[in-house]
């Protein structure tokens, strides 16, 4: 079980990729996909979905890409497992791990490869008119996906191996490139010296700096997702 969060945009372009209304129609036949989940949607096509979710995001204004969505994948050996309701069972249990609550949401459920994988998309304004709190989300969704994964018995895949791994061989040289250094230039000097790519992004929402990325030219990570001490604050 690995959670990609994506990025977070409007309701018309996460809704239609996740309902494949922008894809071949031909191909991507309504046996392919179907929503397995939803709470406070009014219907189960396209422009309703759109709507139910606009309607809930003009609570507040103020958060311009209101559409959350995350993708979850599972190893093939769980596929026997993973029906309908066992799927959205885990999808509902992470996103209140997640503190993903008390807001509007479909899980969607796609069938065109052999990747067993369903898509969360909620409204990042509540019920009430609050933004949901996404602080560390990146390092909550790794801690979230290993619990559930032991809880229930899931496979570890090999691809998650090579993240972990990644991660450990990535930790102490971001250690060693933060040791008595003084600038963001010399920060990033060092990691590339250490064979380590950094990326700084911005708020979608405010357009202040936010956070920061490292790469090893293979896998990209969120600095919390690392560690909590190479979050950008």
């Amino acid at each position: 079980m690995i959670a990609k969060i994506l990025t977070k945009g409007s309701f018309s372009n996460v809704v239609g990729y996740v309902t494949r209304e922008f894809h071949d129609k031909e191909k991507y036949t309504p046996d392919t996909w179907w929503v397995i989940d939803s709470d406070g949607i009014l219907g189960n096509d396209y422009r309703r979905i759109v709507e139910s979710f606009e309607i809930g995001a003009s609570l507040n204004k103020r958060i311009s890409t209101p559409a959350g969505h995350i993708s979850v994948s599972f190893d093939k050996a769980d596929l026997s497992r993973l029906t309908d309701g066992f799927m959205a069972q885990l999808a509902k249990e992470y996103m209140e791990r997640m503190g993903i609550r008390d807001t509007q949401y479909i899980i969607v459920r796609h069938l065109e490869t052999d990747n067993p994988h369903f898509h969360i998309v909620y409204n990042r304004v509540n019920l009430h008119g609050k933004a949901i709190d996404e602080r560390n989300n990146f390092d909550k969704s790794h801690k979230v996906t290993k619990a559930i994964k032991k809880k229930y018995g899931l496979t570890f895949s090999p691809k998650k191996k090579q993240y972990e791994d990644a991660i450990a061989q990535m930790k102490p040289r971001i250690q060693a490139a933060m040791y008595q250094c003084k600038s963001w230039g010399e920060f990033s000097r060092r990691l590339a010296n250490a064979g380590i790519s950094v990326e700084f992004y911005n708020d979608r929402d405010t357009g202040r700096p936010q956070g920061v990325k490292f790469s090893d030219g293979e896998f990209k990570f969120n600095g919390s997702y690392i560690d909590r001490a190479f979050s950008f604050r």
